[in-house]
This record gives C-alpha cells, sequence and structure tokens, in this order.
C-alpha cells in the first residue's frame, strides 16, 4: 500500500467519526473542518458526496491515474534514441536546448536532466570547491603581536 493510500484511509476514518460527532450536533461544520484541516466547503461537499454514493465518495478520484504533465511514454523513448544516437556526449543543459529548438519538445529541463540520470546516460557534475575558502579565525593578541612587530 502506498503512502498516499493509507493517508486516504486515515482520513476517511477521521471524516466519518467527525462526521458522525457532527450529526449529534456536538460540532458545527465549520468545527468538524477545522479539525479535518479542511474549509466548511469542502467538508460540506465531502458530507455530500458520503449521502450520494458511501464510502467510495471519499475516495480521492486522482490515485491511480498519471498526471495530465507526465512526459508520454513514446516521448521519453525517443529523447533515450536521440541522446544515445545523435547527440550523445553533450551535456543536459545542451541537450535540452536542442530537444526544444530541434525537436519541439515541451517538458521542462529538470525533467530531462533526470530522466538522463535515471537511465545512467548522464554522471552526475564533479563538486566544485567553495566559493569562499573558510580560514581560521586570528585571535587579537596574535594581530597585536603581528602589528607591533611591522610597526
Amino acid at each position: 500500500m502506498r503512502r498516499t493510500e493509507a493517508l486516504q484511509g486515515v482520513r476517511m476514518i477521521k471524516f466519518l467519526s467527525l462526521l458522525s460527532r457532527y450529526e449529534a450536533a456536538e460540532f458545527s461544520q465549520l468545527e468538524a473542518a477545522e479539525l479535518l484541516g479542511v474549509g466548511e466547503r469542502t467538508f460540506r461537499r465531502w458530507r455530500q458526496r458520503y449521502e450520494e454514493e458511501g464510502e467510495a465518495g471519499l475516495l480521492d478520484r486522482r490515485l491511480g491515474k498519471a498526471s495530465v504533465k507526465r512526459v508520454p511514454v513514446d516521448r521519453s523513448e525517443e529523447v533515450e534514441a536521440l541522446y544515445r544516437g545523435r547527440y550523445a556526449g553533450f551535456t543536459a543543459k545542451h541537450f535540452h536546448e536542442h530537444l526544444v529548438c530541434m525537436h519541439g519538445f515541451k517538458w521542462g529541463y529538470t525533467w530531462t536532466k533526470t530522466f538522463l540520470h535515471g537511465r545512467g546516460l548522464l554522471e552526475k557534475a564533479p563538486k566544485r570547491g567553495a566559493h569562499r575558502r573558510k580560514r581560521e579565525r586570528h585571535r587579537l593578541g596574535d594581530w597585536l603581536q603581528h602589528r607591533l612587530a611591522g610597526a
């Protein structure tokens, strides 16, 4: 069971207990909604869906569906083939620029970079050095001795 499904179950149990207490007039809609961490309108919608559809009405309908922002499988295979063949050795940034310009790719650079790393086509860049190097602080006495010796 994935985390989202488990959290959905917990949310449903909390909603059902608060709904029964709301129906027993222990809470107002606003108080029940605040205890759930949702708005009053959301609580009303959930209550209506529960009355119409039962527990199935409380399930998150987005679960199990692919995101509309997801890159299609055939497009990701095309990207991999292009990198392996025509653009082998390009950096992620340069490759992404060519994808957008030459191949009408609409998804972001971060996806491209993550995808190439995930497929093992790119290696992580080496760590760069610190911009400002740390040095040990001088104590006041050392500074004073240095100034006196130089004067």
